[in-house]
């Protein structure tokens, strides 16, 4: 069951594992497929988020790499006892293509978005906390800004 939380930030809907993106003609931006492949992911949960109450939703992800028990975030999230400790490690992602700048390859990633405001005020801290996956998936080279989890490669 999808749940509408508000930690601080902008409210958003957060899917548990296992649970499909609902999506209408209010949600842009989502693939199906995509989302199927991301709904059981270790390190994420999908969210849908509309920056403004006229514009549509957009899919987005949350990203720990602290290793975080997500299955208790989601018992938490469902249970309606979720706060904003539970989302500490977490950081807004938004999933997408990138070219390594060394081999050329195409990479499905997920990139800190940095712009969006969900977890409270303390983006920097976060963002210094956070572990980033800055080396291509392919070639192992340094090249990716921003990347905090590969999905697959194009």
């Amino acid at each position: 069951m999808a749940v509408i939380l508000d930690l601080g930030g902008t409210p958003f809907v957060f899917f548990p594992a296992g649970e499909p993106l609902v999506t209408s003609g209010e949600v842009v931006n989502s693939d199906q497929l995509e989302d199927l492949s991301l709904i059981y992911h270790p390190r994420l949960r999908r969210i849908l988020l509309r920056s403004y109450p006229s514009m549509p939703a957009l899919p987005y992800v949350l990203h720990w790499s602290a290793g975080t028990d997500l299955h208790y975030v989601d018992r938490r999230v469902i249970a309606g006892t979720v706060d904003a400790k539970d989302f500490q490690g977490a950081l807004v992602a938004e999933v997408r293509s990138v070219t390594c700048r060394k081999c050329g390859a195409i990479l499905r990633v997920a990139v800190a978005e940095t712009g969006v405001s969900v977890l409270g005020g303390d983006l920097a801290p976060r963002i210094a906390r956070h572990e980033f996956r800055r080396n291509c998936s392919v070639c192992g080279q340094r090249s990716l800004p921003s990347v905090v989890e590969h999905l697959d490669a194009a």
